[in-house]
């Protein structure tokens, strides 16, 4: 649920930051467009009048330039040197009458009687705002986003409400049905069990106890992900042997594999010690182990590696395997997810890797697919301690 409201947060403060930036481009080119006309309106008006108010505030020159195209400086307001606004005035010349803007200067050019030229022209890059306007508007709009990042905080608590009610009570039903489910299901397995010893082989016996296992199986594991999703963070945990553990798992997990026709080989580095919970620990190894072993082709290799990288431990483990869409890898980890071609045990996963993920959550870790060459790979990424 945490991760839903920083999504809200995230999604609602990229939304605003977006229409605020909008707004401030277009609040900027309107500003700009009204102040370049403006200062184009007093530059036709001296233009006009054919000379400059002493005493005037506006950053402009007036030029005479004669038939020989050289400049003549009547007023020099602006912070341009005498020289700069020469060099500038040949420029304006040399694009006419037909424009009034060029870089960041506004102009007028009139052609006399007697041959010669009237420039004026405002440097309007001396009107750009100042650092401490700039640095006060930055102030502001740095302030607004915070306030609006904690209005959005507040008001996400209140959004996901109703999402978090509807995944409460769908944990509560499922942890309610699987206890209810525990005890008939056992009961049905045992009769089944005596009836075997009393009656001579019969397939349809073998099959009910055959689907009571795996209903056991899938009550067992729901029940599992009801425990993690109540738990405490970190409440329990301390320090653990990861190196320990996994070598105990796959010690369990060789005969099995060697049942199925294949092959465990591991590269465990040594002392690699975690803060966690060891049984969920165990639990984690288990279910890879038991999901390689599943899924693995034929004579296949099942490689479990553990490793140390600067303050993370990683852990491993791939298989040959069959080619899954990408759809099928990106919802692996999903509760009750179930691929199209999933029906059949053999291409199911199972709620395993969704308990998988529950444990690696609680111990602040991660865990991601891979597929290339034919080969699945889990990775788990576990903070050392």
């Amino acid at each position: 649920m945490k991760n839903l409201r920083l999504k809200f947060v995230l999604i609602t403060m990229s939304m605003l930051t977006a229409i605020v930036l909008v707004l401030l481009v277009i609040g900027e080119r309107y500003d700009k467009y009204w102040d370049e006309y403006d200062t184009y309106r007093i530059v036709k008006l001296v233009a006009a009048n054919g000379y400059v108010k002493e005493n005037t505030d506006e950053a402009i020159a007036f030029v005479t330039i004669d038939e020989n195209d050289k400049p003549d400086i009547q007023v020099n307001n602006t912070f341009l040197t005498n020289k700069e606004v020469k060099e500038v005035s040949k420029d304006l010349l040399n694009r006419g009458k037909k424009s009034w803007k060029w870089h960041d200067y506004i102009y007028s050019l009139k052609e006399k009687k007697d041959g010669t030229w009237q420039l004026v022209f405002i440097d309007f890059s001396s009107y750009s705002a100042s650092y401490a306007q700039v640095f006060l508007v930055t102030v502001y709009v740095i302030f607004g986003l915070l306030l609006l990042t904690g209005v959005s905080i507040y008001l996400s608590r209140f959004i996901v409400q109703p999402a978090q009610a509807a995944i409460d009570r769908e944990k509560q039903f499922v942890s309610d049905a699987s206890h209810e489910l525990k005890t008939p299901i056992a009961s049905i397995c045992a009769n089944a069990q005596v009836l075997q010893n009393q009656i001579a082989p019969n397939r349809y016996l073998n099959h009910i106890l055959s689907e009571t296992k795996r209903m056991e199986h899938l009550i067992q594991e729901l029940l599992s992900l009801s425990k993690l999703d109540n738990k405490d963070g970190r409440a329990h945990f301390e320090k653990v042997d990861l190196s320990s553990i996994c070598q105990e798992m796959i010690l369990s997990y060789e005969s099995l594999a060697y049942e199925e026709g294949k092959l465990i080989e591991d590269q465990i580095a040594e002392n690699i010690e975690i803060l966690g919970q060891e049984s969920q620990l165990k639990q984690l190894v288990t279910i890879l182990l038991d999901n390689a072993i599943k899924h693995s082709l034929d004579n296949g290799k099942i490689t479990v590696e553990l490793l140390q990288e600067k303050k993370t431990a990683l852990l491993r483990v791939s298989n040959p395997s069959l080619v899954y869409p990408d759809e099928v890898l990106k919802n692996l980890f999903e509760r009750f997810y179930q691929a199209e071609d999933s029906r059949n045990s053999s291409s199911s996963f199972g709620l395993g890797l969704a308990i998988a993920k529950a444990i690696l959550e609680k111990h602040k870790g991660s865990i991601t697919v891979s597929q290339a060459d034919s080969q699945l790979t889990f990775e788990v990424q576990l903070p050392l301690k």
